[in-house]
């Protein structure tokens, strides 16, 4: 991305949401980067070295690191020889090679590649396979637990030029993503979510949309078991040490050969969501979270008192 601010950056000609797009990858990375990771283990536990692997197959190492790491999307010929070198059973091989295959296939968000950002497709497929997914979110609620009129409102500011059917198609597809994240049917996700509590204080939407919001935040603190936490940070509780951080998501993964990753978004339409599984500074982020949440109410806390609407 450059160094000018986005608002320096000329107009667009073409819709905004149509703008953002550029050419999601719309296959499970998830599952190719678990296939890499495999693979990799699989090398290690033959004692075979990165560049003894790339000369058996007639490549550079850097060829093999990036197969290892799903930076490219690896053949059944190139996967069948590494498994052979590695010395994989026939009935393991046969099941990797079936799993490269299915993570070669579109993912669920395929059909909304029209307006889904390149960066968002990488989330949505990380979130798509993770066990555990925990959010800090001090500007806005969690885009996993939006209401419908809510996030329209929040849609309508990130989008400002967006016609009216590209607001319904961006809506519809955080729906799509809420039910494949928190509502599937095999191993549904876990959320927890610490909020500031401003972020109650501060309507978005409307009476209305807030309302509705705040009735749906509410029920996952007075019905446990669902699977959603939701923990709300007294502003009367003063600095804490995610305070000067922006929202973050750390996903948790129940294979072990899948390491957690840190998401943290960002505000222009365009601009890319640094992803990482950098271990010290995940780690890092979640000691804070688990000191925010020991200090905060407990998730049973009733919510604070209702937001109020600005004067006008």
């Amino acid at each position: 991305m450059g160094n000018r601010a986005w608002w320096s950056c000329p107009r667009p000609h073409r819709s905004e949401v149509t703008e953002s797009v550029s050419r999601p990858r719309s296959g499970p990375t998830a599952a190719l980067r678990l296939l890499g990771a495999d693979l990799r283990a699989r090398r290690e536990t033959a004692g075979v070295t990165l560049e003894a692997a790339a000369v058996s197959l007639g490549v550079h190492r850097i060829t093999l690191s990036r197969l290892e790491r799903a930076h490219t999307v690896p053949n059944q010929d190139t996967v069948s020889r590494l498994l052979h070198l590695y010395n994989a059973p026939k009935e393991e091989a046969e099941r990797v090679l079936r799993a490269l295959e299915e993570a070669k296939e579109p993912g669920w968000w395929h059909p909304w590649r029209d307006v889904l950002p390149e960066y968002l497709a990488g989330v949505i497929d990380l979130e798509s396979a993770a066990d555990l997914i925990r959010v800090y979110s001090p500007g806005v609620v969690p885009e996993l637990l939006q209401t419908p009129g809510y996030a329209r409102a929040l849609l309508q500011l990130r989008y400002p030029r967006a016609t009216g059917e590209e607001l319904d198609r961006l809506l519809r597809l955080l729906r799509e993503r809420q039910e494949h994240t928190l509502r599937r049917p095999v191993r549904p996700v876990r959320l927890w979510a610490l909020i500031e509590e401003v972020v109650l204080q501060r309507p978005v939407g409307g009476p209305s949309a807030m309302t509705e919001q705040m009735n749906f935040l509410g029920h996952y603190t007075r019905h446990r078991g669902s699977g959603i936490t939701v923990q709300v940070i007294p502003t009367a509780a003063g600095g804490h040490p995610l305070l000067l951080s922006g929202p973050v998501s750390i996903l948790r993964y129940a294979h072990p050969l899948l390491e957690d990753r840190l998401i943290a978004p960002n505000l222009h339409p365009r601009g890319v969501s640094p992803i990482t599984e950098d271990f010290d500074v995940v780690h890092t982020y979640l000691g804070a979270m688990d000191e925010i949440a020991a200090l905060t109410p407990p998730p049973t806390t009733p919510l604070p008192t209702p937001f109020r609407e600005a004067p006008r």
